[in-house]
């Protein structure tokens, strides 16, 4: 969601946002990601940084995963943090969503959060169309046919 600068919208879909300190090291790799995220973090008091969690189990999942492991550690992370917290964790990566179900957790992707801001109207249909061709533009991995889907129930072409 920081790719799409709608962290600050999130907070209507959501009573906190707590993000992994993985996910931040992550953002923190840019200098404008890092600016953006350490402002969002001084000014939404809903926006916090969560580095409590159970470092044993990351270690276990991480282990589960192999070689993969080191890459997933921000979904990691989101499922560990969230099954403590009792919360829904953000993830699109399939192997998050797996965790996410293994732990009988609620989750949801980038698709079910720009559908429920067009809900609210915080975001028109064509945003959320130029919002995917962006995130597509950027590399970042979405289910195109669910995308696709989204925009046709929004009367927009699809992507």
């Amino acid at each position: 969601m920081d790719a799409l600068n709608l962290l600050p919208q999130l907070t209507y879909l959501f009573a906190y946002l707590h993000i992994p300190k993985a996910v931040r090291k992550e953002l923190y790799r840019r200098r404008s990601t890092k600016d953006r995220m350490r402002a969002l973090l001084r000014e939404y008091a809903v926006i916090l940084r969560c580095n409590d969690y159970d470092q044993g189990a990351v270690d276990v999942l991480l282990a589960e995963r192999g070689a993969d492991g080191m890459r997933d550690l921000g979904e990691v992370e989101a499922v560990v943090q969230a099954a403590k917290l009792g919360a829904v964790v953000v993830v699109d990566d399939p192997w998050g969503r797996e965790l996410a179900e293994r732990h009988r957790l609620d989750y949801h992707g980038t698709i079910w959060i720009l559908e429920r801001l067009c809900e609210l109207e915080l975001l028109a249909p064509v945003g959320v169309r130029q919002h995917l061709a962006k995130l597509r533009e950027l590399g970042i991995r979405f289910p195109p046919q669910a995308a696709n889907d989204l925009l046709e129930r929004l009367g927009e072409q699809g992507i």
